[in-house]
Parts: structure tokens; C-alpha cells; sequence
């Protein structure tokens, strides 16, 4: 798997993606929630792993796919409470301008068994997505030999993947930092974990507060420009705490690399690589087709949404 089949591969999820909603909304209307969010991590998964059964590759290694220590979990977990205030500053600022995706996918599942709602939301969500955009298109991209830029580009395409605006805002800010772990110790389960734990949080919260969303959209503000409002200064709070913390993330990042054994990872992260040390390019076409059709669907969803 190299950077262009990597390309293809997110090329060729925004096709299915597309396909199966344009067809679901046709041909089966009143397909159950469960069933929509599963066929949405199939369009996922299926695309990348046809294109991985055809790369000669060593999977383990390149999927970075290994165990990491015990001792190793505490650390993550500090590290993701860490990185937590940016991702909060980032859904409230878009919020103000926006919908909040992410809660209207959860208030579908309205009438599902919690576990339901887990099962989907908080697990096999994000151990498919992590798999894909931490395992197999950050492998790709990993191949040219850079570390930082391929992280920064799967997260950009990991938060493009959601095709609107609210998510995108705080998925690139999470795809950084679980980009930037996932090479400090090696394995994606640690950005798996952190996807889980992100994604149950979200949903124990939404299923313990349904009866009362009502009364705390009445606390955010009366009205559509007090809500804004709100969410506006709510954003901006948790942004200058985040500049505190993102700082400690970083120290907690180098303390998880070592205890990994991975001595040398965190500066080796940041270094700037040299020529000899870059193996071809990251963009390629079907990569920027790609792009562009995720842009276009979350520009498109986003005016839509401000017209009605």
C-alpha cells in the first residue's frame, strides 16, 4: 500500500459512500438507523480492503497493527483528556454557525436500546475508521518516508470523510492527535481507544440526557443569536485552556513513545526530513478527486443547511 493506491482508496470511499445513500434514499426509505450506520462503515471498510488485498505488502507492520504495554493505558487515556479542550472549542464554535452533527446522528437512534446505540456508535464506528484512516491510508502515506505531513493529511481527509462542517472542525483536530500517537507507540489500538472512549462518552451522555436536551438548549439561550452567542464564548474558553493543555498532551506523547521504547519517535515526529529521506509524492489524482468531492458534499451540506 503506497501514498497513490492510499489516494484510491479515499477516492474510491467518497464513491461508495455517495452511491449507497443516493440508492438507500431511493429504493429503501425506511431502511432502520442500525442498518444505516453499518452500511455507512461498510462503504468504509470495503473499498479499503479491496485495495489492500491487491498491495503486496506486511500488513502488521505497515497497518501499524501490534499490542502496546498495560502500563502504556493509563498514559493514553491522560493524553486524550489532554487533547480533549480543543476538540470541545472546536464543536462549540461551529455549533454557533451550525448544527451539531453529531448529536442529530445520536437523537436518530431515539427508541434504541443503549446498547444499540453503542454498539454502533461507540464501537464499530470508530474501530473501522481507525483501521482505515490511521491503519491503512496513513500506512500509505507513511511509505514516502515522511511522518508529520501523512498524519496531517489523514486527519484532513478523516475529518473530510464526515462531509460537513461541524465534525470536520474537531475530527482533523482529533485525527492530528490520534495520528500523533499512533506513531509514538506504534499500534493503532491506542488511537482506538481513544475513538471508543470519545464516541461512548458522546453517547452515555446523550442517552442520560434525552429527557432534558430541551431545558439545556433553553440554558444555551432564547433564541437562535443568544445560543450563538453562548456557544461563541464557550468555544473561546476552552481554546485558551486547550493552549495550556495540548502543551501538557505533547509531554504526555513523549512519556508514551518511551515507555513504548520507542526512544527517539517524539523529535523524530517533528524533524524535518531531507530529500533522501522522501520517497515520492502524497498528492496524486484520484487522492485530489477525492478531496474535492468531499469538500464540494460538505460545502453544499453546509448552505444547505443555512438556507433552510
Amino acid at each position: 500500500m503506497n501514498a497513490k493506491r492510499a489516494g484510491w482508496v479515499f477516492l474510491w470511499m467518497n464513491i461508495a459512500y455517495i452511491s449507497a445513500s443516493v440508492l438507500v434514499s431511493l429504493f429503501f426509505p425506511g431502511l432502520g438507523v442500525g442498518a444505516l450506520a453499518l452500511l455507512s462503515e461498510l462503504s468504509l471498510l470495503i473499498p479499503a480492503l479491496c485495495l489492500l488485498s491487491k498491495a503486496r505488502v506486511q500488513i502488521p507492520q505497515q497497518l501499524h497493527l501490534k499490542g502496546i504495554r498495560l502500563s502504556t493505558i493509563p498514559m493514553i487515556l491522560v493524553y486524550h483528556i489532554c487533547c480533549y479542550p480543543v476538540i470541545i472549542a472546536m464543536n462549540a464554535l461551529t455549533t454557533a454557525i451550525s448544527d451539531n452533527t453529531a448529536l442529530d446522528i445520536t437523537d436518530q437512534f431515539g427508541g434504541e436500546s443503549f446498547f444499540a446505540m453503542w454498539l454502533f456508535i461507540g464501537l464499530i464506528g470508530p474501530v473501522v475508521e481507525e483501521f482505515v484512516f490511521r491503519g491503512i491510508i496513513l500506512g500509505g502515506f507513511r511509505t514516502t518516508g515522511r511522518i508529520f505531513t501523512p498524519i496531517l493529511l489523514s486527519a484532513l481527509l478523516f475529518a473530510l470523510a464526515h462531509m460537513n462542517i461541524n465534525q470536520f472542525s474537531y475530527t482533523i483536530c482529533a485525527g492530528i492527535f490520534w495520528g500523533l500517537l499512533v506513531e509514538a507507540t506504534g499500534s493503532i489500538i491506542a488511537s482506538m481507544l481513544c475513538h471508543i472512549s470519545m464516541n461512548s462518552i458522546s453517547v452515555i451522555l446523550v442517552f442520560m440526557l434525552d429527557d432534558n436536551l430541551e431545558k439545556i438548549d433553553e440554558l444555551m439561550g432564547t433564541g437562535a443569536k443568544e445560543s450563538a452567542i453562548t456557544y461563541l464564548i464557550t468555544g473561546i474558553m476552552f481554546l485558551v485552556i486547550s493552549v495550556f493543555t495540548t502543551m501538557l498532551a505533547m509531554l504526555m506523547l513523549k512519556v508514551i513513545a518511551l515507555n513504548e521504547g520507542r526512544t527517539g519517535c517524539f523529535e523524530n515526529i517533528f524533524r524535518k526530513k531531507s530529500r533522501a529521506e522522501r520517497f515520492g509524492s502524497l498528492f496524486s489524482v484520484p487522492l485530489i478527486a477525492g478531496i474535492c468531492i468531499s469538500a464540494i458534499m460538505m460545502i453544499y451540506a453546509f448552505v444547505s443547511g443555512l438556507v433552510m
